[in-house]
């Protein structure tokens, strides 16, 4: 599964998660280009590549994940995160780091999450 750390995520998460050997991008510095993106240009682009969005905003991305759906069209996934249980500081790299590692270990197809949300444990 290939991951996009959505711009409220440190990119030192993606950074630390390339050096397992995992394909995961930062919007925040691996990817410029998708800064200030509407919600839903960004969940099609994300498609496209085969890649899920991990994203603290699901009051947005939540009905982006259903409106896809009843639309009959397709993501590769949407995982979400909570502030109580993964910070989003510099201190909680290392949660995210094990938490995303864990995750991605156990999920290695790519389309493992395709047309699925996933909430990190909260």
């Amino acid at each position: 599964m290939r991951l996009l750390l959505d711009e409220m995520i440190s990119p030192a998460v993606a950074h630390q998660l390339r050096d397992r050997g995992y394909d995961v991008h930062a919007v925040k510095r691996d990817r410029p280009d998708l800064e200030r993106l509407p919600d839903p240009e960004l969940v099609r682009r994300m498609s496209s590549e085969r890649r899920a969005v991990v994203t603290n905003d699901i009051a947005d991305f939540q009905p982006l994940h259903d409106q896809t759906l009843r639309r009959g069209e397709d993501h590769f996934g949407m995982v979400f995160s909570y502030d109580v249980t993964m910070p989003r500081n510099k201190a909680s790299v290392p949660l995210w780091v094990s938490t995303l590692g864990e995750f991605l270990a156990k999920r290695p197809a790519e389309d493992a999450l395709r047309n699925r949300g996933h909430h990190l444990p909260w």
